[in-house]
């Protein structure tokens, strides 16, 4: 049987990819997130954030050290509503962390609430106070992400604790716009006296009652959406989150019952300014990384589902994806799946569009095998691919990244010298200077665009991450650009 018969077109987005616990989640993240003190994700765009995310998402407790698992994606995100609360409150440190810890616990309250139901747990008064809140302020027992942060809550106009009758609830029912808080005095005040008053009962309650429940928040895509001119006040967002998520974190009263889990890119992560930063980086947080063999054992997996039975996949010689392949080494003996990974940031989906592009050039033939001219075709499709991806992770963060690459571009040849980038950063940007042209040198190099030779080979950061940039030696563009960005290969002496 021919391989494209059997082996499908794999998902590049994770959210996409139905199989993706049969043969991803065998990661150390994981089990440092599940069962370790971690709750802090990092990682570059495409290294599998996600895709350990939708593993929380779909898997039962009883594979999550039985963590129940709410998961919230933020992609469609209004962080305006973040400068409602700044402004509508007292404080912009207290409105962000009220934000955060408003949301977490309406969540995980309703998630105990639902589990008790669910074991037919009876609910006290205090849960039975919840749940009459929850129906009443946002319609039904769970909202959502969006009806907690802009909400209905600015109607009440009482608060009655917990201890009193659960039918006595005051609530203002004129319909008011969220918007409209900031330029009107007595919804700022009303908002002020009630608005967290509830947020001191239903943590007090969540801790009175979760008892041996375990609770997990996944916090995904948190840098969607940014508006580069927001960047700076998503920060404080982001910084304030985190502070929360490390107060949990740190809370004897609710430290066994609920972990908030946030996936962040590694790059915003290192842009953030707060106390403590690199304390948390070591004590807290795990970074996805990936080398040629951790994606290769990925990727094996992902053949042995779905291989037939006389397939022979290569497991006496080690061949693991290779045996996809009629040859084993290609240009310079190098093996087959070590030529992929080299055009790629060592990240899943770059693999994943690699393979996919040679899948789509294989043509039938006697061995049912992909072929080596189908693996080099792929190089320029591939190549288009990565550089897409670069557009589409920097383009809010860094907008200068488009200008950067035409940089690369004009330069003509992988290999080249500061002064070869000096010279046509000058003609791309007109507020050029050495410092600006060294600023962009360092942003591509600590994101393996270019690298630099190490004991007698290129290498990038991404596959060596202790590399060190030296402005005196050489760089080259790393070779999953070539294609795209027409280059040519350096030769000694040439002109540029």
């Amino acid at each position: 049987m021919d391989v494209k018969q059997w082996l499908p077109e794999f998902q590049v987005s994770a959210e996409s990819d139905t199989h993706l616990q049969s043969y991803f989640l065998q990661r150390p993240e994981v089990d440092k997130i599940i069962n370790g003190t971690s709750w802090l994700v990092l990682g570059r765009k495409g290294v599998g954030k996600t895709a350990i995310y939708e593993y929380l998402k779909n898997s039962q407790p009883t594979k999550l050290n039985n963590y129940n698992t709410i998961c919230i994606n933020f992609n469609d995100y209004p962080w305006p509503a973040h400068n409602l609360y700044k402004e509508s409150l007292a404080g912009e440190l207290s409105a962000y962390q009220k934000s955060w810890k408003y949301l977490f616990y309406i969540k995980a309250l309703a998630k105990l609430i639902e589990i008790k139901q669910t074991k037919n747990e009876p609910l006290n008064k205090e849960l039975k106070w919840a749940l009459k809140y929850l129906n009443e302020v946002y319609g039904n027992p769970d909202p959502t992400l969006t009806e907690v942060i802009i909400s209905k809550i600015i109607r009440i106009s009482k608060i009655k604790g917990p201890g009193v009758d659960t039918d006595e609830i005051d609530l203002d029912m004129g319909e008011i716009s969220f918007e409209d808080i900031p330029e009107n005095a007595q919804l700022k005040q009303k908002l002020r006296s009630n608005a967290f008053s509830l947020l001191s009962y239903f943590e007090t309650i969540f801790q009175n009652n979760s008892g041996q429940h375990k609770i997990i928040i996944a916090l995904d895509q948190l840098d969607e959406n940014w508006l580069s001119g927001e960047i700076e006040e998503y920060s404080k967002v982001l910084i304030n989150l985190l502070n929360v998520c490390r107060n949990i974190s740190q809370d004897f009263k609710v430290n066994k019952n609920l972990k908030i889990i946030t996936f962040l890119r590694s790059d915003i992560y290192n842009s953030l300014k707060f106390n403590d930063k690199n304390k948390l980086l070591q004590d807290r947080s795990v970074t996805i990384s990936w080398d040629n063999d951790s994606l290769d054992e990925m990727f094996y997996e992902r053949i042995k589902k779905y291989a037939p039975k006389n397939f022979d996949l290569g497991e006496s010689s080690g061949q693991k994806t290779s045996c996809l392949f009629e040859a084993k080494f290609v240009r310079q003996g190098t093996p087959v799946f070590k030529y992929v990974t080299r055009r790629s940031f060592f990240r899943p989906r770059d693999v994943i569009v690699y393979l996919n592009k040679v899948r789509e050039n294989h043509r039938t033939n006697s061995s049912g095998l992909y072929t080596t001219p189908e693996l080099y075709d792929a190089d320029h499709d591939a190549s288009a691919s990565v550089y897409n991806e670069l557009i589409d992770e920097w383009s809010n963060q860094f907008p200068e990244i488009d200008d950067l690459l035409s940089v690369l571009q004009l330069i003509q040849v992988e290999s080249f010298t500061y002064d070869d980038f000096v010279n046509k950063h000058s003609s791309i940007f007109s507020c050029n200077s050495p410092s600006k042209a060294q600023e962009h040198l360092y942003f591509l190099f600590n994101n393996s665009i270019i690298g630099q030779k190490k004991q007698g080979r290129w290498e990038y950061v991404c596959s060596t991450p202790e590399l060190k940039l030296n402005i005196e030696r050489e760089f080259r563009t790393h070779h999953a650009l070539k294609y795209r960005l027409q280059l040519l290969e350096s030769r000694p002496n040439q002109n540029i």
